[in-house]
């Protein structure tokens, strides 16, 4: 897998190939092509961790143009990591007809780490949670329903660390059918948006109309993108979802298990503009 990676680095690199080609490359062994992916940055970074580099010549005048200091601390600048990021179900995985094959892991924490990006891309600061959820419920000998119990751990350690979070997004994907957590947007697949509340604590209230305010703002950008919000109390079901944690904990879910990487792509990169509009508004009240 590393001397694919590097081959295809190379030659991208030094334009011998293109993109088409590269996606050729990748799906070349025979696997069902159930759809195209379009974005080889997306899937060399991701899948294959390759972060292409301008192939564009380097001009003699651009060598010797050196940026003052403060241009160069300026690009150093880091941004306050406001938004928290974690997977209390970490092991939720979307469908992978193609890099299944190559062992590539395409569930929700490769979803945070993609929304993270493009949360930095909107100027919002973004902690992501990598710490394995799973090996810590079997190391406390615990069950799999303990999950939110694990993740409350996670959440209260990382404010300690962090002082500056103030956003604690728990991202997970649905079970449904393909057809109820797909739309198509101009012409476009994505994967549908689904908040759930929890009403079994005391101040859920505040909890809901957070949630209220987040899906305006997500049937703005589209309506058939919006799933609606799910009011979770009573036999069964956790009920509080660690949202009397903070009234800005938001429990996302961003489409099923038969929704694609691509799809989920889509969806992230507008989810990513919709929460930037959604904390500047609530920053400013």
């Amino acid at each position: 897998m590393i001397s694919i990676a590097f081959t295809i680095k190379h030659l991208y690199k030094n334009d011998l190939i293109n993109n088409n080609t590269i996606i050729d490359l990748l799906l070349s062994d025979g696997i069902n092509k159930r759809e195209k992916i379009t974005d080889v940055d997306f899937l060399l970074k991701y899948a294959l961790n390759i972060k292409l580099e301008e192939s564009k010549p380097v001009e003699k005048s651009e060598v010797e143009i050196i940026p003052p200091l403060d241009i160069l601390e300026n690009e150093e600048k880091t941004l306050d990591k406001i938004v928290y990021l974690y997977n209390t179900h970490q092991e939720e995985k979307y469908e992978s007809p193609y890099l299944g094959a190559y062992n590539i892991a395409t569930g929700v924490l490769l979803a945070s780490k993609m929304l993270k990006e493009y949360l930095e891309d909107e100027e919002i600061g973004v902690y992501v949670e990598e710490e394995n959820i799973t090996n810590m419920i079997h190391a406390l000998s615990l069950k799999y329903s303990d999950s939110y119990s694990v993740s409350r751990m996670l959440l209260e350690r990382r404010k300690k660390e962090i002082n500056t979070l103030k956003y604690f997004i728990d991202l997970h994907r649905d079970s449904s059918k393909y057809e109820k957590t797909t739309a198509t947007i101009d012409g476009k697949s994505y994967a549908k948006v689904l908040l759930v509340v929890g009403l079994e604590h005391d101040n859920y209230e505040i909890n809901l109309e957070k949630a209220n305010k987040l899906a305006e703002l997500i049937k703005a950008f589209s309506p058939d993108l919006f799933r609606g919000i799910t009011k979770k109390s009573g036999t069964g079901v956790n009920g509080i979802y660690n949202q009397d944690f903070d009234q800005n904990t938001l429990l996302i879910e961003v489409g099923g298990q038969y929704n694609n990487i691509t799809e989920v792509d889509n969806t992230l990169k507008a989810l990513a503009k919709i929460l930037a509009q959604f904390i500047k508004e609530d920053e400013n009240g």
